[in-house]
């Protein structure tokens, strides 16, 4: 519960200080403009990895309750106040197995994610990617970010070292299945990485098929940052 209510506290910085560096004029009203989602990233498109690192539950088929009511292997979070977001399994729309996972906006609040934790030891100056399947219905955003995207930590002391998000890019409106990556170089002093999604504001989005792995090590380089490219 510490550590999620640090997640939580994270976020709501992050978002905070975004906000308040990127604060515009008042200007006069003007119609909205279209917010393009990422390209998608094909499966086989996607770079070869060096190594996998496993994750608990990562199509999110497992019936097995987990804590404080998260899917199994997962902790769901939302910026603190009344209920503002739902996570649920859907046999219904799934990309593959027999569920997703399925995150709606149901209240007020700016922002609602779900995430995993992994040991960081190993993984120290090597570069990580973390992808997933999404779909989106009537995500709108809103000042913190366009809609739903992944999120890849680095932490130390259940706070954040280094991040990759999709924010300004993240799923705008609504969307079929379409993967998308975000990459990472951990940095020698984590001691955990935290990978996940975030729903920020209106619509719902489904996750589903996600997969965290090693794609350039210490010797050889690699990609440092990256979204859905």
């Amino acid at each position: 519960m510490l550590r999620a209510l640090q997640f939580a506290l994270a976020l709501a910085v992050a978002a905070t200080g975004l906000a308040a560096a990127q604060e515009p004029a008042p200007q006069p009203a003007r119609a909205a403009r279209a917010i393009k989602p990422p390209p998608a990233v094909p499966y086989d498109k996607a770079a070869k990895p060096l190594a996998s690192v496993p994750l608990v539950n990562a199509g999110f088929e497992s019936t097995v309750p987990g804590k404080v009511g998260s899917p199994e292997g997962w902790w769901v979070v939302q910026h603190a106040g009344p209920l503002s977001y739902t996570f649920e399994p859907d046999v219904t729309i799934r990309r593959s197995g027999e569920r997703s996972l399925r995150v709606t906006n149901v209240g007020p609040e700016p922002f609602g994610a779900v995430y995993q934790t992994v040991a960081a030891a190993a993984f120290r100056g090597k570069t990580l990617r973390f992808s997933a399947w999404l779909r989106t219905e009537g995500t709108t955003g809103n000042r913190f970010a366009s809609g739903a995207g992944l999120k890849l930590h680095s932490v130390r002391g259940g706070y954040p070292l280094e991040l990759t998000e999709m924010r300004r890019d993240a799923v705008h409106g609504t969307t079929d299945w379409t993967r998308y990556e975000i990459t990472l170089k951990v940095p020698a002093e984590a001691e955990g990485i935290e990978a996940g999604l975030v729903l920020f504001g209106p619509g719902r989005v489904w996750i589903d098929d996600v997969a965290l792995d090693v794609v350039g090590d210490a010797s050889s380089g690699g990609p440092s940052t990256g979204v859905a490219k």
